[in-house]
């Protein structure tokens, strides 16, 4: 538990640092979170794709080991082991950090066009003067 204050300590402490950024400071952060978040993704897809292939290659084993099981019980039994079950923990531990990164990317970019409009408000502001 501590460990989650830790994180949320420092997400706070992050978006305080984030609001003293500048414009080109704001693009480059934003733009290695985005890259983050592409590989991320990229990664939870793979481990999507490799999702059948792991639990054929398990009723396989399986299968090689007892001769003439049903087709249907040699599909429970794989997706019943530990094997497709750490691959099914994986790819969802992999989209949910995806996930975190699309936000606080997403966040970034939200943060650049308010700073962007602001600045501009204030460039209207003094010519008005």
């Amino acid at each position: 538990m501590s460990s989650d204050k830790l994180e949320k300590n420092s997400s706070f402490e992050n978006s305080n640092v984030s609001r003293e950024m500048g414009l080109e400071e704001i693009i480059h952060v934003s733009n290695k979170i985005g890259l983050e978040y592409a590989d991320k993704r990229k990664e939870a897809e793979r481990l999507e794709l490799l999702r059948t292939s792991v639990r054929s290659q398990i009723m396989n084993r399986i299968e090689a080991e007892n001769a003439k099981i049903p087709e249907a019980r040699l599909k429970r039994l794989a997706e019943a082991h530990e094997e497709y079950i750490a691959l099914l923990e994986k790819i969802a531990h992999t989209r949910a950090e995806a996930e975190k990164l699309k936000i606080r990317y997403d966040s970034y970019k939200s943060l650049f066009d308010a700073r962007r409009t602001l600045i501009s408000y204030k460039k209207v502001e003094l010519k008005s003067l």
